[in-house]
């Protein structure tokens, strides 16, 4: 009887041995899973500002003066910009600028003469026939002369700045730039306004008719020189940013605008020299406008 039990005790293992894997892969352990993080939206506009900015230029190398009381001269001394930023972190910020730069106009006028021709002409009163007529080459007659000239330019800067801290919303920075400036002058030197003209005196019996007639009836040009050139430029700047509101700051600074080779013409004492090297000292205000 012992023996026969632990023959089916053997045989019940036998059966139940290959069943074993099988109930155990039923009862996998359980995977845990990471709970994702939160989403997070990206701010598009984060770093970047806009800025436009106004200067007065008041060191500048348009003193024209003249004399003469033929004088005229007008000038914009006032500058304006926009432009488009980035913060890289809270100290350092660059941005590209395009702006307006101070202009200038001025002219010389004289009394003078123009060459020309006069031809005299005689008229029966009665019939209205001419009985004569001559003409006179190389006249001359009274006219204006007149010299003018003008300058004017446009930049393009990129410059980077450092922010030196914040105190009671004020921020101090000093930055520097480069760029390029289309720069260009033009002068009419010597121009001759000459206007024919006609006049008639009735005599006895006839009408004598002077008229004159310009060498070259739209006026003279004089000698026309002009330039226009893309010239080199670098700034220095050093200013303070006021927080206005968490978007707006306010800034006031001063520039300093060197282009070493740019042309530009000056009225010296009569004449209408070309010089070179254009330098502007600016008092700038503006405002900064951060996008996020």
């Amino acid at each position: 009887m012992t023996s026969r039990s632990r023959i089916a005790s053997a045989l019940a293992a036998t059966i139940l041995l290959p069943m074993t894997p099988a109930l155990a892969a039923d009862y996998d352990p359980p995977i845990y899973v990471d709970q994702a993080p939160d989403y997070q939206p990206v701010e598009v506009g984060s770093g970047w500002y806009l800025r436009g900015d106004v200067g007065y230029a008041f060191s500048h190398p348009f003193d024209d003066t003249g004399n003469n009381p033929g004088f005229s001269h007008s000038r914009t001394l006032f500058d304006a910009s926009v432009g488009m930023g980035y913060h890289f972190n809270d100290y350092l910020r660059a941005d590209l600028n395009l702006g307006i730069l101070p202009s200038n106009k001025f002219g010389d006028s004289i009394d003078t003469t123009c060459s020309g021709s006069t031809t005299t002409t005689v008229t029966d009163n009665t019939s209205g026939t001419i009985t004569s007529q001559t003409t006179a080459v190389g006249t001359t007659q009274p006219c204006k002369g007149s010299s003018n000239a003008l300058n004017k330019a446009y930049s393009l800067m990129a410059n980077g700045y450092v922010d030196l801290g914040t105190y009671v919303g004020i921020t101090p920075y000093i930055g520097a730039g480069a760029g390029v400036v289309y720069n260009k002058y033009a002068s009419a030197i010597g121009a001759k306004n000459c206007v024919p003209s006609t006049s008639s005196v009735i005599g006895s019996g006839t009408t004598t008719t002077t008229q004159f007639n310009c060498d070259d009836p739209a006026g003279y040009d004089g000698q026309v020189s002009s330039k226009a050139s893309y010239d080199f430029a670098y700034s220095l700047t050093a200013g303070l940013s006021y927080q206005v509101t968490k978007n707006v700051q306010v800034d006031l600074g001063y520039e300093y605008l060197s282009i070493p080779s740019a042309q530009y013409v000056a009225y010296d004492n009569g004449l209408f020299n070309v010089h070179k090297g254009v330098n502007f000292q600016t008092v700038k205000l503006g405002l900064r406008y951060d996008l996020w």
